[in-house]
């Protein structure tokens, strides 16, 4: 893979500062932008498609909303992106094969770890829309994933927009979007890459960010 930009692009309401812990190791692959995203997602929109903006294509990594916004750019922009990582990215609610019965008693169990996780006032536990240490997303941008979650198929026009290869790494322990939402997602989209992570919750790239990089780092290299 060529040395331009790699861009990292922080969840709604997070901050740059998610990406220390995993910037050395992703510097290998080129020169890293962590942009500030605004919270409202047209402006985060703006500043990612800025960030994109040079001679050499980038390699977009994304997280959570950001990871949408990822695939955005790489829908908009296929000349200026030569691979996109999705980290803990929202997918449109799915089955993945169970009844409703089983679909709605696993989703519950993942909200109740959720709301578990928030009173336990952990530093990420508050996800792409705030918490700790991260800003609250606008109603707009939770609107939009909303309307994503609601029409499933705007969600893969988006993702079939996208031409460059994808790998979507994911968390089986992640409450905010179960992993089933992934599984499906990717089955969806056969060229895609998925890696499922044992643990690290929402924001693996924090809390393990080794067993992430172990995890998209081999990628990058032969993508």
């Amino acid at each position: 893979m060529s040395r331009g930009p790699v861009v990292c692009l922080h969840g709604l309401g997070r901050s740059p500062s998610d990406w220390a812990a995993v910037r050395p190791a992703l510097e290998a692959f080129g020169p890293v932008r962590c942009p500030d995203l605004p919270r409202d997602r047209a402006s985060a929109l703006a500043a990612a498609r800025a960030a994109v903006a040079g001679p050499d294509p980038v390699a977009l990594v994304g997280h959570s909303m950001g990871a949408v916004i990822a695939l955005r750019v790489a829908a908009d922009r296929p000349d200026r992106v030569r691979a996109v990582v999705l980290a803990g990215c929202f997918f449109p609610p799915a089955r993945n094969g169970r009844s409703l019965t089983a679909s709605v008693a696993g989703y519950g169990r993942h909200r109740v770890a959720f709301v578990r996780e928030a009173r336990r006032g952990s530093s990420v536990a508050g996800g792409s829309s705030g918490g700790a240490g991260g800003r609250r997303a606008t109603g707009g941008s939770l609107r939009s994933l909303v309307g994503l979650a609601v029409r499933p198929a705007r969600f893969d026009g988006l993702a079939r927009a996208a031409r460059a290869p994808v790998l979507v790494v994911h968390a089986a322990d992640d409450h905010h979007v179960p992993v089933d939402f992934a599984l499906a997602a990717a089955a969806r989209h056969p060229d895609w890459t998925i890696r499922v992570l044992a643990g690290g919750g929402h924001h693996a790239h924090v809390t393990t960010p080794e067993a992430w990089v172990a995890a998209v780092a081999p990628w990058l290299r032969q993508a």
